[in-house]
């Protein structure tokens, strides 16, 4: 059966023919022009050897334009597309490269040869342009594997996550009518409070994960969506106010900095919709942003392996901001189509209140771990997939998270769970941030190590670093307060935008 998912969104770009629909520094082009190029490009990778179940690599120096109409391009014709936006903490590219089995690397940046064809981006773009924009049929099935996205691999060997265009479809679904200011998309993009094809989607996040998705979803409402290479506060806030309506999809990490710059701390003019998530997210620092910026906010908590599995609706924020703003410390509850269940050690499943590893079922998860049986046996059981990530439910079915089940430190044989120590750190005025991990202790096993950004203004000391680990002590126990301090001015992050605790234990160890 031909892939909804792709009919789809060629079927907007048809629709849709003379609005616009992607730009770039000033450019632009229309639904018709995109789907002319998608056309072109989808011709030149043809004559290359791609298609229906054929690999294609493309790594990408950073969020160009040309990210999303190659997607497109490899969508048409049912490939197996692997995007890497490859920047100086991208891990482990040659294995990535090799291990996902390529008929052709598109790249704009040096690459490690692997074997396979390699074609420079510019040349496959220059060969695009010399061919007729020919419609083509498409040709991916709903069952083909439409990607492999690979982890981060900061934790080991990066790991391929396989998802089928059926799970992609399945995932675009679930995301219309998520929350109480949306009904179920009725293909024009109009939402109940928020029609997204009048919005202007600001990409500012890597297009070679969420933001992509995000991005062809807009497309897929009729929407026009604008891409910035590297996220800039005064650059973000400018061009909200030029495209505003805006919508836009930010990291925890984004959100500090635009409330800490002065410019942008106390509003931002044509933000309308923002979506956030890829990390915990301070509750605190949450607060202010909501209640300074006002607008629409959700926030989806997910994995590559299963997309989206829970939200925390635009409702939801407005009830915290209204006088329930413990609901900012979870991350909602699962979303229509997505079973949830926390479990202990042996799969059981814990009411609420009690903590233990996040279990989830849904047609959007993936089919395993690319080459990988035995990953995909120890995550997958009896269609349920293991998240790693430990938390608990509350009454009222939210779900907090308190750990990802490799972070957890032992302190005398006591599991220290990370977010609520770093919740309560950043309570203290002079904290801005704060990120946990644990190290060696030869008295109690292992330690808690905290490292610390100073909020605006503020001077690090050690005075406001042991008032801070008081906090903790006052709201946990002592086993959770930090034995070791650092200060630093930014947290190191991932190539998602999550803190990067392997280099933060790196630095921690003596």
């Amino acid at each position: 059966m031909t892939a909804r998912y792709v009919t789809d969104l060629v079927g907007a770009l048809e629709r849709y023919a003379g609005r616009p629909s992607l730009g770039a520094h000033g450019a632009g082009l229309t639904f018709s022009e995109l789907l002319d190029l998608v056309y072109r490009l989808a011709g030149a990778l043809a004559e290359h050897g791609v298609g229906p179940g054929t690999g294609l690599a493309c790594v990408f120096g950073g969020n160009r334009l040309e990210v999303l109409p190659v997607r497109l391009a490899a969508h048409v014709l049912g490939a197996r597309l692997t995007q890497i936006v490859a920047d100086p903490y991208v891990h482990g590219l040659e294995f990535v490269l090799r291990d996902c089995l390529p008929r052709l690397v598109v790249h704009d940046v040096p690459v490690p040869d692997t074997g396979a064809a390699r074609l420079a981006l510019d040349e496959l773009l220059k060969e695009a342009a010399g061919r007729e924009a020919t419609p083509l049929p498409v040709r991916a099935r709903e069952d083909d594997v439409a990607r492999v996205t690979y982890t981060g691999g900061t934790t080991g060997v990066p790991k391929g996550v396989a998802s089928t265009f059926r799970a992609l479809g399945a995932r675009t679904d679930g995301r219309a009518g998520r929350d109480d200011h949306a009904g179920r998309n009725d293909r024009a993009g109009r939402d109940r409070g928020v029609d997204r094809g009048r919005l202007t989607y600001l990409s500012v996040t890597s297009l070679a994960h969420r933001s992509g998705g995000r991005c062809l979803e807009q497309l897929r409402c009729g929407g026009r969506v604008e891409v910035q290479d590297a996220f800039d506060t005064r650059k973000f806030a400018a061009d909200c106010a030029r495209l505003g309506p805006v919508s836009t999809y930010l990291t925890p990490a984004m959100v500090y900095r635009l409330l800490d710059d002065p410019d942008t701390a106390a509003g931002i003019p044509g933000l309308s919709v923002v979506s956030y998530g890829a990390a915990p997210i301070l509750p605190e620092r949450l607060y202010e942003a909501v209640t300074r910026w006002g607008g629409h906010w959700q926030q989806g908590y997910g994995m590559n392996e299963a997309a989206v599995i829970c939200r925390l609706t635009p409702a939801d924020h407005e009830a915290a901001v209204a006088g329930r703003p413990e609901l900012l410390a979870s991350v909602g509850r699962p979303v229509p189509g997505v079973e949830v269940e926390v479990r202990d050690a042996h799969g059981r499943a814990l009411p609420p209140g009690r903590t233990g590893e996040v279990w989830t079922r849904s047609a959007a998860m993936m089919t395993g771990y690319w080459n990988r049986p035995d990953l995909t046996a120890a995550a997958i059981r009896d269609g349920w997939l293991r998240t790693g990530d430990l938390g608990h439910a509350d009454e009222d079915g939210y779900l907090h998270l308190d750990d990802r089940a490799a972070d957890v430190v032992m302190v005398e044989g006591d599991n220290v769970y990370c977010l609520p120590v770093e919740a309560a750190l950043t309570r203290h005025p002079g904290v801005a941030q704060a990120v946990v991990v644990g190290r060696h202790s030869p008295l109690t096993g292992e330690e808690v190590c905290a490292f610390l950004v100073p909020a605006p203004g503020r001077i690090p000391d050690a005075a406001t670093a042991a008032e801070a680990c008081d906090l903790v002590l006052a709201t946990l126990a002592p086993a959770h307060r930090p034995t070791a301090v650092f200060w630093r001015q930014e947290i190191p992050l991932t190539p998602r935008g999550k803190p990067d605790k392997r280099r933060l234990r790196e630095e921690a160890t003596p």
